[in-house]
């Protein structure tokens, strides 16, 4: 069966395949504006770097200081790239200590600029609310380095956790 750590694994090995192509970019490109989205790959990356430290900090109950992401504190790539390898050694470390994902949690979810809510739910469905968020940006992402000439192509779910055993070019 597969679980919130197989999942987690998912996201995170796209993510790498992502930002080896973010790695590519200049620092233009980097911030280089489009009308839509968080409007930049950079504002995109501290968002979805930011959004796994706040989830991930409710779910452990943990108080909710500075963050980590700001982009004042990691204003190029490879900074965000290595906050949030830390980031994923956190995340890793609750994901095994998880024993009952249908608990009762509550959180905070906020939409910046608009809203603030206060919602009951579960565990998993907040791990789940991480893991969608993540993939919902990704793709904003992949739509920007494509316009920059930098496509990353083919980061599904099978082909990233099943075995492959062939290929049939069209």
């Amino acid at each position: 069966m597969v679980g919130p750590l197989d999942h987690y694994r998912y996201v995170t090995d796209t993510r790498r395949r992502l930002l080896e192509r973010v790695r590519s970019l200049s620092a233009e490109q980097y911030v280089q504006e489009f009308p839509f989205g968080l409007r930049t790959v950079r504002r995109t990356l501290h968002h979805m770097a930011g959004a796994e430290w706040f989830l991930i900090s409710q779910l452990r109950s943990d108080p909710l200081h500075d963050p980590p992401f700001s982009t004042r504190r990691l204003p190029d790539a490879a900074s965000v790239e290595t906050e949030w390898k830390v980031q994923e050694t956190r995340t890793i470390t609750y994901l095994e200590s998880e024993r009952d994902w249908d608990r009762p949690v509550e959180v905070h979810v906020i939409i910046p600029s608009r809203q603030s809510y206060r919602v009951r739910t579960t565990a998993i469905k907040v791990f789940t609310q991480f893991c969608y968020h993540e993939v919902h940006h990704r793709s904003q992402v992949m739509a920007m380095l494509r316009q920059l000439s930098a496509s990353v192509e083919t980061l599904d779910f099978l082909l990233f956790t099943g075995e492959v055993i062939s290929e049939t070019r069209a």
